[in-house]
């Protein structure tokens, strides 16, 4: 299942550079920029959305169905900041600036609506710097510990990827929040 998922991806993903590329000569992006576009518009969407959320709603997690164990509204905007800085320190090949918390968790001492936006946005900048190093020769990097990636198979392009996967992947459950909440998600009021 794992394997249909990260192919599924890798053809969205393939479809995004894909189109990024059209335009002619004049109009080819690298692969970092490609990516970094991708990033940004991650960064809006999950920043919009943790914005639009009301402060006494991010200890909100379903409970109804089959929703036992998942992540608060604020737990999902910590995971996917720990996420950036762990697959950005793999990119950049060295150890995440900040707290990531255990496993993929986010800092415990992240917990007000205002410190998780901050956090998740400071995220990004990180990842922003990380897709900037890539470049188009696509080097083998050391395989984050949390990427799927077997072991000597990582590229930095492949671990920005994973990461804009993952990232879209979790904004999908900010959105699912959302509407549980009677809130319409930022995006959708378009």
């Amino acid at each position: 299942m794992k394997v249909i998922w990260m192919f599924a991806s890798f053809l969205c993903i393939a479809g995004c550079f894909a189109q990024a590329q059209t335009g002619g000569a004049k109009a080819r992006r690298t692969n970092a920029q490609i990516l970094d576009f991708i990033v940004a518009e991650e960064e809006r969407r999950v920043v919009e959305a943790a914005e639009a959320m009301p402060a006494e709603k991010y200890a909100f997690a379903p409970t109804q169905g089959e929703f036992k164990g998942v992540r608060t509204f604020a737990e999902e905007l910590r995971h996917i900041a720990a996420d950036n800085y762990l697959l950005g320190a793999g990119i950049l090949g060295e150890k995440p600036p900040v707290d990531t918390g255990r496993g993929e968790s986010g800092s415990d001492a992240v917990r007000t609506k205002p410190e998780i936006i901050a956090y998740l946005k400071e995220s990004f900048v990180y990842m922003h710097r990380s897709v900037a190093a890539i470049d188009d020769a696509n080097m083998p990097i050391p395989t984050p510990e949390i990427s799927p990636w077997p072991a000597g198979t990582a590229t930095r392009l492949g671990v920005a990827v994973e990461d804009c996967v993952h990232t879209y992947d979790h904004y999908g459950q900010l959105v699912e929040y959302l509407r549980m909440n009677g809130i319409v998600p930022p995006a959708s009021r378009r």
